[in-house]
């Protein structure tokens, strides 16, 4: 099974969006929203930029490269580095 994305009520009166992955695990909590409709437009942007934004490093860690592996990726042993094999 996937991650999935969890509409659920916030305390003040509006709308949140849990991400969760596949265990249950909690991910991320979206900021507040007004409506419903309004939710799922900000799950269908999260949907986007997670397919297609860059990671962008904003930690006090060394600022190297971030490496980034895809479930794919980590399931072959195969790591890649911002368009080069690490």
């Amino acid at each position: 099974m996937a991650g999935y994305f969890k509409l659920v009520d916030a305390h003040d009166g509006g709308f949140r969006v849990k991400l969760t992955a596949p265990d249950g695990t909690l991910v991320g909590v979206s900021t507040f929203y007004a409506s419903k409709e309004e939710a799922v437009a900000g799950i269908e942007l999260i949907r986007e930029i997670a397919g297609t934004g860059p990671v962008v490093d904003h930690s006090r860690d060394d600022p190297g490269p971030v490496e980034i592996l895809s479930g794919l990726q980590a399931l072959a042993g195969q790591e890649h580095a911002f368009g080069r094999d690490a």
